[in-house]
């Protein structure tokens, strides 16, 4: 299976939570498109929903499926917001504990057990290209939820994953 981080938007380069959901930067705009001749034509591209992800897909692949249940990580009451204008000790409470969900969004340990099912009913289909915001290939690539936050993932990234 491929996996293809959604590439740079403006609040991605900005470090603002939920920058996924924003339209790609100039940047973003060619590093997807320079992602066209890296990528191998081999089965399915099904992207998850945010508005970053489907214009990384329209660019890297052309024709793709929307697949919602690859949504990003929900951050709650943060989406927009700089890290350095969190409470350090939520921050320091997100980073540390999986199931802290205390933003009003979804914990880290829900989402990476949410994209691990997903992963593994997409995988029962036959091979496929996902193209997702960088939380979700974090979810992808992480050993488990304790360990998310050191999956690192570079926007526009082309990575190979073995089910």
């Amino acid at each position: 299976m491929h996996l293809v981080v959604a590439a740079r938007t403006a609040p991605n380069r900005a470090v603002r939570f939920g920058g996924e959901h924003d339209d790609l930067d100039s940047r973003g705009r060619r590093d997807a498109a320079a992602l066209a001749s890296r990528l191998p034509r081999a089965g399915r591209v099904i992207a998850g929903p945010e508005r970053s992800v489907t214009q990384t897909a329209r660019l890297a692949c052309g024709l793709f499926g929307v697949d919602p249940r690859l949504a990003s990580l929900d951050v709650g009451r943060w989406r927009s917001t700089a890290p350095e204008s969190v409470d350090p000790a939520q921050l320091g409470a997100w980073f540390g504990d999986p199931l802290w969900s205390g933003h009003g969004g979804e914990s880290v340990g829900a989402f990476v057990g949410r994209i691990r099912g997903v992963l593994a009913a997409l995988a029962a289909g036959g091979p496929a290209t996902l193209v997702v915001a960088g939380p979700v290939a974090q979810a992808v690539l992480c050993e488990d939820a304790a360990s998310f936050f050191a999956a690192e993932v570079c926007p526009g990234g082309l990575y190979t994953v073995t089910l």
